[in-house]
This record gives C-alpha cells, structure tokens and sequence, in this order.
C-alpha cells in the first residue's frame, strides 16, 4: 500500500487523530511510552518506512531485530558505513532507535558454543554502540536435563558478569528478557542480584508467565530495581489479558516506581500497510486507555 492509497483510505484521518507532534515526543523525556520493536509487523518495512509510519500513530520509539533479515536490512554483517548512515537518520527523525534485539542466550552446557555466545554479543554491543541503540535485548534461556538450575542460573550470571562492563563502556544497555525456562521473573532477579553491575538490566515480556508462584503484583517487584529503559508488549486488546487485568496492573506498577521507558508492541504481522496500520491504531488506542487509567 502506497502512501497515496494510505492516505485516500480513511487510514489517514485515523492517524491523524492518534498522532502525536514529533516536536512533543521529543521534548517527552520521562514517562511510559509506546513503541515498537519489528518482531513481527515491522519486519517488511525499511528504515525510511518505520521513520515515516510509526510518528502517525503517537510512536516514536524503535526496536529493530537481528538475524531475521529484515527489510530494515540492519544486521551485524553491515558495514561501519551503513551504519553511521542509519544512526544519522533516527538522530535527525522524531523516531528513536531505542534498542537491538537479538537472539543471543548463555544456557548451553556445551563450551565453545557459551563462548561464541558471549564474543558475539560483545560484536553486537558495538553495533547498538554504532548505530546510537540505548540497548541491546539477550536471553537467559532454557534449564536442560541433568544439569541443575542453579548451575544454569550461575553460567547466565557469570557470562553476563563479563559482558555488563562491556555495555557500559559502550553506552548500552545489556537487557536481559523474560524469556524461556530460566527466564521467570524470580530467575531473573537471581541472576541481576548476582551480577551486580547497572550494566545489565531486565526486560519484562509482559506475558501470563509473570503471574507464576507469588503472582504478578509479587514477580514485578522482585524485578522492579533492575529494569531497563524498554519493555516488551503483546496484544493489549486480548480478551484473556482484558479480562485479568494484566496490563492494568502492570502499567500501574511501572507508573507508580517512576519507571521511564519504552513499552514494545510484539504482535503479528498482517498482510499489508492497510491492515497493519489499523492493528496498529487499535492498539494504540488501547494504551492511552491503560495508561491513563480508564480501562
């Protein structure tokens, strides 16, 4: 769908009215805010297309993925000059590249592979450092047969101890997310009080995973003094987290420590800009629903 069509489609006058100016957001420097990262909706659309679409809907925060091959065509393999470029272009845009995410995780019992793990993280850092990236997003993983969790969780806390300094020096955030079997939020605080470095920071998934053992309100706030600056949502609309009052509660948590970031949305491709776009609008007028408390 071209802009032309976009705009003759009554797509147009709906993000008008969602839009927020790009003179506000960047002024807009605390506070809970929507964003998105490509995985998934975002993968078919370019640099210029995510600079250009995202400000119509009131987003004005990023998160690219790797590995995946993109249409945003950012990957590790690209040059220090397509780089410098693409930094260049969010600096100058109202759009902020708030992140890279990545698939990078330090589970394995198999040596060489934890090492190349961490070397390669540490090449991904410089690339969120190329490219003016607040951070980077890793994950534990996953627990495996006969080998103890705690083993587990102490290898993750140890490779992250490596690599916190790193981010730092950098000027990166080292985000850890909810993700996979060691990746429950009591895990990840565990692994964040064993590293002990403001370089390593956790990144909540915002999925009914949280609400194991002690329940949600109890997860978050074992949590709450290591998260970073981003966020990863899902679909706000969902009738299951309508109807237990997920992302209420979680935005009132982030709301009521002060937290100041970017909340993600990772929900599914559709089929073209048209669709797209009007998933987009629905789910942003859920947030300011939520986050202003009116749900």
């Amino acid at each position: 769908m071209t802009r032309r069509d976009f705009m003759m489609s009554g797509g147009a006058a709906l993000a008008a009215a969602l839009a927020v100016p790009a003179a506000k957001a960047r002024a807009a420097k605390n506070g809970v805010q929507l964003g998105l990262t490509t995985y998934q909706i975002g993968s078919r659309w370019t640099v210029a297309e995510l600079i250009e679409f995202l400000p119509r809907f009131g987003l004005f925060g990023v998160e690219i993925r790797t590995d995946m091959k993109y249409a945003h065509g950012l990957e590790l393999t690209s040059s220090k000059a397509a780089r410098a470029e693409a930094a260049k272009r969010f600096a100058d845009s109202p759009v902020k590249l708030v992140g890279v995410a990545s698939g990078e995780r330090y589970d394995s019992p198999d040596a060489a592979r934890l090492a190349r793990a961490i070397e390669r993280t540490k090449e991904m850092l410089q690339f969120c450092a190329d490219l003016g990236a607040g951070g980077l997003r890793v994950f534990p993983n996953d627990f495996h047969k006969d080998v103890p969790q705690e083993k587990t969780l102490d290898q993750i806390a140890t490779s992250l101890k490596l690599l916190a300094p790193v981010a730092t020096s950098l000027g990166v955030e080292l985000r850890l997310e909810a993700h996979g079997s060691a990746g429950l939020l009591p895990h990840l605080a565990t692994i964040a009080k064993a590293v002990d470095h403001p370089g390593l920071r956790l990144k909540l998934n915002s999925d009914f995973r949280d609400t194991k053992g002690e329940g949600l309100a109890a997860n978050l706030e074992k949590v709450a003094p290591y998260l970073g600056s981003t966020v990863h949502v899902h679909d706000l609309t969902a009738a299951s987290y309508t109807a237990a009052k997920f992302y209420e509660t979680q935005c009132a948590f982030l709301k009521r420590i002060g937290w100041s970031g970017f909340c993600l949305l990772e929900i599914g491709d559709k089929p073209d800009n048209e669709a797209r776009f009007k998933e987009i609008a629905k789910q942003k007028q859920r947030w300011d629903e939520l986050i202003k408390g009116d749900a």
